[in-house]
């Protein structure tokens, strides 16, 4: 039987000026609709992963807990990196981010590009599959190193599939191939 991937993107972060992005704790309200990801959830995981940073870690770890499943955090599987950005407008926010996927071996957003980020979560996911023989996993992550991965897996555009790609969405993917599975 193949193996799953259900590839998690964390619920809401405050955002804090003067604070960086990978220091933000999930907000107040962050996982009400945590009841809805877990219906999207097919087949369930036997293991939740996670990025260290503090709204994956949170959010991963209220899944384990309503799935009855261990939780794990590890390194690599954080956000591409960008200690120095500031909250920006929305429209200043999407612009940065809409070159940040179109000029990939350039530094444009933070201090990572978009290549190096990409090799960086893509070795980690391989690590986690390796280690963790359960048919199904969740790894709760971050938005742009999730569609980095899953955009180039899938010869889909990056920009397109993250700006979709809201808190709580999950991505479910085939974890041998990494390619998209249709939800059931």
């Amino acid at each position: 039987m193949p193996r799953t991937l259900h590839l998690i993107k964390h619920g809401q972060p405050t955002l804090v000026p003067g604070v960086p992005a990978h220091e933000w704790f999930l907000a107040p309200d962050a996982l009400v609709r945590l009841p809805d990801l877990l219906a999207r959830l097919d087949p369930r995981p036997g293991l939740v992963v996670c990025s260290e940073e503090p709204k994956a870690k949170a959010t991963a770890q209220a899944l384990a807990a309503a799935l009855g499943v261990p939780c794990r955090p590890m390194l690599s599987l954080h956000e591409h990196l960008r200690y120095g950005q500031e909250v920006t407008s929305p429209d200043e926010f999407q612009a940065r981010f809409r070159r940040f996927f179109a000029e990939p071996g350039q530094v444009v957003v933070g201090e990572e590009n978009a290549d190096d980020a990409n090799r960086r979560f893509a070795s980690a996911i391989g690590a986690v599959l390796k280690v963790n023989p359960q048919p199904t996993l969740a790894v709760v992550a971050h938005g742009t190193v999730i569609s980095l991965l899953a955009a180039r897996a899938n010869e889909l555009d990056a920009f397109t599939l993250w700006d979709r790609l809201k808190c709580l969405d999950v991505l479910t993917l085939d974890a041998d191939t990494l390619r998209l599975r249709e939800p059931s």
